[in-house]
């Protein structure tokens, strides 16, 4: 075969192959690119439930009541109770000297003021005249007592105020009772001391006459 006839041919071929190529790289699809994916949304904050209108509304905080005031001590006289004696059928604690405080004081004993045994001692103070008045139960050795002050801010004259307290008697020898009363009127103030026997007798013992100074 002639060399020219040869080279034709393989021309041919050659580009028969490269229009082959070319034909199968159009067949193929183009690569699919995927999408980005979309940022992340943050979360839908919570909506507050609103109130249920037929819902009956909360009652409203009460304030805790606020304390009382203190109570100032009474000035009327107190009304003598069932354990208590009449004034009349007590005795009368004999004054320390003629010039006192122009007060009365009354005494008397449940019982029997034995050793080693409570006994209950009633007390009563009628001022003559009106005023501040304190009574005081002396401490004294071999008694053992629990009682406390009385102290009237505005005592009125022959009015009866009262205080009772429990006493216990050793078993030596003991000192009588000793109660100071101090009494001001106005600008004007005076003391006395009262005696109580521990064995006392059955007869209300007459008190002189004080005057106040």
């Amino acid at each position: 075969m002639p060399t020219n006839n040869f080279d034709g041919l393989i021309r041919v071929a050659a580009g028969a192959v490269v229009m082959a190529l070319v034909l199968s790289g159009c067949d193929k699809p183009a690569p699919q690119v995927a999408p980005p994916e979309p940022p992340a949304q943050p979360a839908p904050s919570p909506v507050p439930a609103m109130p249920d209108p037929a819902a009956e509304p909360a009652a409203p905080a009460v304030p805790a009541p606020e304390a009382p005031p203190p109570t100032e001590p009474s000035t009327v006289p107190k009304p003598a109770s069932s354990n208590e004696p009449r004034v009349e059928s007590m005795l009368a604690a004999i004054p320390s000297s003629k010039m006192g405080v122009a007060v009365d004081l009354m005494y008397s004993f449940d019982g029997e003021v034995l050793p080693n045994q409570p006994v209950m001692v009633h007390l009563a103070a009628v001022p003559r005249v009106g005023g501040s008045m304190k009574v005081s139960v002396q401490e004294a050795p071999g008694l053992q007592m629990t009682a406390s002050p009385l102290n009237v801010q505005k005592a009125s004259a022959s009015g009866v105020y009262r205080q009772q307290f429990s006493l216990t008697r050793g078993s030596g020898a003991a000192e009588p009772l000793r109660v100071l009363v101090i009494m001001e009127v106005g600008k004007n103030s005076a003391f006395g001391y009262f005696t109580i026997p521990l064995d006392s007798g059955t007869n209300p013992q007459k008190q002189d006459s004080v005057k106040l100074r």
